[in-house]
């Protein structure tokens, strides 16, 4: 009798094997996916893990695994390990038909692009003496911007520099420029007569206004660290003085756009529309320091038409004649990102100003 009672167990347990692990994969789904899109450098994040099993065999252990970029961290560091990346690991205990959602919490310390592409899906049977293995895809990204930096000292600089643009060339009248009052004229349409001009003066009179220019602002960066010794909290500043710039900017109703020396050079015409901010941001986001960049020079090339350029270099040596150059006789701001301690005297032309950021290695 024990023997037969033996060998039906035996015969369980092996048809357990057989049946989990062909099964234990079966309808049982994975979904990872960061509750916020994007998040300021030094901030937090959630990530959020949901595991579910459709179907009414249970599932006693699993493990999830994904890995993300070490820019983050997570604030309970348990199940975790920090290489070439940050790996993660959780464990979860499913029934038949269950669900099961996990809130992770992350400290986002360096700007950057985090996605996340896979989970690893781990089991094991009941002994523990077998393991299975499989694989699922997700689509999960963070985009942390670039630390927020004050630039009110630069914007007063912008503002003075780029003053009320009016001008005589009609790009486009501003009703709200008025400029004088002058005879009528048969090419005048109606719109624009000063019927009380007109009356008191017995002649037909005409509003004349002042064409206003639709003020711009191209943002040169440069990127690129040629030293001996890597300066990336300079390459940083000037990257979070680019975001803050342009987000200032764009909020006083500015048109915007940038030009950048990746390995790739990218630029963005200057615009105001809805999504400027947005795109300007993920870009600088992306921006990988480790990668081999472009010659600043190589981006200065096509100033738009009447906008102001903001350079952002903290190469001095090497880019200073090359921003003159490309000025030739108009205006425009030189950024200067310099270690603190170590400030450097700088002498430009009476139409390049120059704003010397200190900034201490972090």
């Amino acid at each position: 009798m024990i023997s037969v009672f033996l060998t039906g167990v035996l015969l369980l347990g092996a048809g357990w094997y057989v049946l989990y692990g062909k099964g234990w994969m079966k309808n049982l789904h994975c979904k990872l996916w960061f509750a916020q899109e994007y998040v300021y450098a030094g901030g937090q994040a959630q990530i959020i893990e949901q595991i579910e099993n459709h179907k009414r065999m249970p599932v006693p252990v699993l493990e999830i695994a994904f890995r993300i970029d070490k820019g983050v961290v997570f604030t309970q560091m348990e199940n975790a390990m920090v290489s070439d990346y940050l790996y993660k690991r959780d464990v979860f205990s499913l029934l038949g038909s269950q669900r099961i959602r996990r809130e992770i919490t992350l400290k986002c310390q360096e700007r950057g692009y985090y996605p996340v592409d896979h989970v690893e899906l781990r089991s094991f049977s009941v002994f523990y003496d077998r393991k299975y293995a499989g694989e699922q895809k997700v689509d999960a990204a963070l985009y942390v911007y670039a630390g927020r930096v004050d630039v009110s000292d630069i914007i007063m600089l912008c503002e003075r520099l780029m003053g009320t643009l009016q001008c005589a060339r009609k790009l486009y009248e501003d009703p709200f420029a008025f400029h004088a009052i002058r005879e009528y004229t048969s090419t005048d349409p109606m719109r624009v007569i000063n019927w009380k001009a007109s009356a008191r003066t017995g002649e037909m009179m005409v509003n004349t206004y002042d064409s206003t220019l639709t003020q711009q602002v191209m943002i040169y960066l440069d990127v690129e660290d040629r030293g001996i010794y890597r300066q990336d909290h300079l390459i940083e500043e000037g990257i979070s003085v680019a975001a803050c710039l342009a987000q200032r900017l764009l909020g006083q109703g500015l048109e915007v756009g940038i030009s950048v020396n990746l390995s790739e050079p990218v630029r963005i015409e200057p615009g105001a529309r809805r999504g400027q901010l947005r795109l300007l941001e993920q870009m600088l986001c992306r921006i990988n320091r480790k990668e081999r960049m472009t010659a600043y020079q190589d981006i200065l090339t096509d100033l738009p038409t009447d906008a102001f350029p903001v350079f952002i270099t903290r190469d001095g040596k090497r880019n200073q004649d090359k921003i003159e150059s490309f000025l030739q006789d108009k205006y425009g701001l030189w950024v200067y990102p310099q270690d603190a301690g170590e400030r450097t005297a700088v002498s430009t032309g009476r139409n390049l100003h120059c704003v010397v950021r200190e900034v201490t290695a972090y």
